[in-house]
């Protein structure tokens, strides 16, 4: 006897992805790449996805003949194609672009190495960096993720959007000696952040690295991102910088309450 209801088709929208899918897969290869691995040789794929090589050499192989991978030499890394859709993501055009003026002031002024981070999870991201040839090395690429705890960036989120972004059971990873990794110490550390409306770090996320941050907070008071300087040998004058640094801040978030991107 036939069924009285047919079968209803299948919802591709609503059908989650598994881990043991080919879609799954893909992206743990794509994933494997980072601001500190952006090369990787085959059996590098293998081994920080935990595929099998095969599978690796297979699902590798499709995603540079798309344009996902390019090869240099005889490392992969990230395609140009893969890039040119990454461009296309709002965090990357509104923020970014609407802060580069501004960025390229701090870095006029100041002469050192500026940087906007987001928000990304229990880390802080690299958004956008700008440098000159008076600015000394950059200290990290577009894309790195930096600790919240360890960076000037992540402890003015830690102000401004809460504690709760660390829970009490995160262990805090000493980066070098001069990561503060107690908590009480770094809540009082936050609280200080708070009151002075800016956070700095000193050789707290790499040595001879210094860094210098404030808040870009909205109209509404809505904290969406960090701008800072970092430089090497000495830390950035407070008293000069700090003034330079809220004033381009200012300026981004009136950019972007205006634009209504945020």
């Amino acid at each position: 006897m036939a069924n009285a209801a047919p079968r209803k088709a299948r919802d591709s929208s609503t059908t989650p992805v598994t881990a043991d899918s080919v879609t799954w897969r893909s992206l743990e290869v794509l994933g494997a790449f980072d601001a500190e691995h952006p090369q990787l040789s085959l059996s590098e794929i293998a081994r920080r996805t935990g595929l099998p090589l095969a599978t690796a050499h297979r699902l590798s192989g499709e995603l540079l003949r798309w344009g996902a991978l390019g090869k240099d030499q005889n490392k992969f890394v990230i395609g140009q194609r893969l890039w040119q859709i990454g461009r296309l993501a709002p965090v990357q055009q509104d923020i970014a672009e609407l802060a580069s003026p501004y960025m390229q002031d701090v870095l006029f002024v100041t002469q050192n190495v500026v940087n906007l981070f987001i928000l990304d999870g229990e880390a802080v991201l690299l958004l956008e960096r700008i440098s000159g040839t008076r600015a000394g090395s950059p200290f990290r690429r577009v894309g790195s993720h930096l600790s919240l705890h360890a960076s000037a960036a992540g402890k003015i989120m830690l102000a401004h959007i809460g504690m709760d972004l660390l829970p009490e059971a995160t262990k805090l990873k000493a980066v070098t000696d001069h990561t503060i990794v107690d908590r009480q110490d770094l809540e009082a550390e936050i609280r200080r952040v708070r009151q002075q409306g800016f956070a700095t770090t000193s050789q707290e996320s790499g040595l001879d690295n210094y860094g210098l941050a404030v808040p870009i907070q909205l109209p509404t008071g809505r904290v969406v991102a960090a701008l800072g300087v970092v430089s090497q040998g000495q830390a950035p004058s407070i008293g000069s910088v700090v003034p330079v640094l809220r004033i381009a801040a200012r300026g981004i978030a009136r950019s972007l309450a205006r634009s209504e991107m945020i």
